[in-house]
């Protein structure tokens, strides 16, 4: 299966974010990376089991997607 390719046109020029969009996009990015140390905080041989439940996950997720939803509306809504 081959994901199509995205041929915009602010794909080749760049995209300005406000400051708030961005800070968002960077956001979005830690709360990732921390879900990341989670998940491969175990991966050494640790006996130890880290546990999240199910609605901090679920509240993980839906604020990215929050802040997604943001910085994608700021960027649609950019004039050409």
């Amino acid at each position: 299966m081959q994901k199509e390719v995205c041929c915009s046109h602010a794909s080749f020029v760049g995209v300005l974010l406000p400051d708030f969009a961005h800070h968002k996009l960077k956001l979005a990015r830690d709360q990732l990376v921390l879900l990341a140390q989670l998940a491969g905080s175990g991966g050494d041989g640790d006996d130890a089991e880290f546990r999240i439940a199910p609605g901090v996950l679920a509240e993980l997720f839906d604020r990215q997607a929050a802040y997604l939803d943001e910085v994608l509306c700021c960027v649609l809504e950019a004039p050409p």
